[in-house]
C-alpha cells in the first residue's frame, strides 16, 4: 500500500521492501523480473514507470546482489551410486522410509524441482497447486510398467497448462515404478497430498533436505545436497550417459539451456580429458 491507502501507484520505500523480501529466496536477477512485472502492471494501468528514476531501489538491488555473491551453486548432485547409498540406510520397513524413497526416485528420474512435489513449510495443502495422490497414474493394473505424473504448477509454466510425466523401470531398487507402487500401497488412496508422513504432515523442503543430508552423512557422504540435488543429479547423469542436449531439456522441463548449470561435470573426467589432447 502505498501513503494513500492504495496499492497503486507503488512508491518506491514499497518495492525496496518488496525486493528485500523476495531476497530471502530469489537471486538479484529474479527479482527484477518481478519488479518489471510490477512496472508491466503500471503500465497497464495507465500509470508512469514505478521504476524510472528510484536511485534507491537501485542501491537496494545493488546491495542485494553484492550479499548473495556471484559464486556458482554448490548444491551436490545426487548420483545413482548415491541413491544406492539412501537406500541402503533406510529401514523399508518402516512407513516414513518407504514414502520417502519413493520421494528421492519420483525426484530424481522425474527431473522435479522441489516445489513440484513437496508443500512449503507452513503452507496448507492445496489440491490445485500441489503433487496429489490422484496425480499419480500406472498405466495398467497388473504389472504395470510405467506410471504417469501430473504435474499442475511449474516454474516454467506461468499460464499453469500443466505437463504429463511418464517414467518408466529402472533397475531395481533405483526403480521410480517399483517404489511408487510399494509406497501407495501402504499410503492408501484416500485424498491429500502424494508424500505425507505418518504424523499426517505434508513433505517438505526443509525435512526433505535434512533427512537427505542425515541420511548421506550417516552413510559418510557428507555434503552441500538439498531436495534439488535430485534434479542436477538427474542432468548430470544424463549428460553423462550420452542423453541428447535436447531429450535432457525435454526431461527436465527447461525452457533455455539453463540446464547446462545443473551438469556437475567429475574431476576424473576432467583430467582424462587430457588424454585427448595429447
Amino acid at each position: 500500500m502505498n501513503s494513500r491507502g492504495s496499492p497503486l501507484p507503488a512508491e518506491e520505500w514499497t518495492l525496496c521492501l518488496f525486493a528485500t523480501w523476495l531476497a530471502d529466496d530469489l537471486k538479484s536477477a529474479s527479482i527484477k523480473v518481478y519488479l518489471s512485472a510490477v512496472r508491466a502492471l503500471h503500465i497497464e494501468q495507465g500509470l508512469p514507470d514505478p521504476l524510472s528514476g528510484c536511485l534507491r531501489l537501485q542501491r537496494v538491488l545493488k546491495g542485494i546482489k553484492r550479499c548473495q555473491g556471484s559464486s556458482s551453486d554448490k548444491r551436490l548432485p545426487v548420483t545413482p551410486a548415491i541413491l544406492r547409498a539412501i537406500y541402503s540406510h533406510l529401514d523399508l520397513s518402516q512407513y516414513d522410509d518407504v514414502m520417502f524413497w519413493a520421494a528421492c526416485c519420483l525426484a530424481y528420474f522425474g527431473f522435479l524441482r522441489s516445489s513440484e512435489f513437496t508443500v512449503p513449510n507452513g503452507a496448507t495443502f492445496s489440491q490445485a497447486l500441489h503433487l496429489s495422490v490422484h496425480d499419480i497414474a500406472a498405466d495398467q493394473r497388473v504389472a504395470p510398467s510405467r506410471i504417469q505424473v501430473n504435474i499442475k504448477v511449474s516454474k516454467t509454466d506461468p499460464f499453469r497448462q500443466g505437463c504429463i510425466l511418464t517414467l518408466g523401470q529402472g533397475r531395481s531398487p533405483l526403480c521410480p515404478v517399483e517404489a511408487m507402487l510399494n509406497f501407495l500401497e501402504l499410503r492408501g488412496g484416500s485424498a491429500g497430498p502424494l508424500f505425507v508422513r505418518s504424523n499426517g504432515v505434508p513433505l517438505t523442503r526443509t525435512y526433505l533436505s535434512e533427512r537427505l543430508r542425515r541420511l548421506l552423512s550417516d552413510a559418510g557422504i557428507p555434503g552441500n545436497f538439498s531436495s534439488h540435488s535430485f534434479r542436477i543429479g538427474a542432468a548430470t547423469s544424463a549428460a553423462l550417459a550420452g542423453v541428447p542436449d535436447h531429450l535432457i531439456q525435454t526431461l527436465g522441463r527447461w525452457s533455455s539451456s539453463a540446464y547446462l548449470t545443473y551438469i556437475r561435470t567429475p574431476r576424473s573426467l576432467l583430467s582424462n580429458l587430457t588424454k585427448s589432447l595429447c
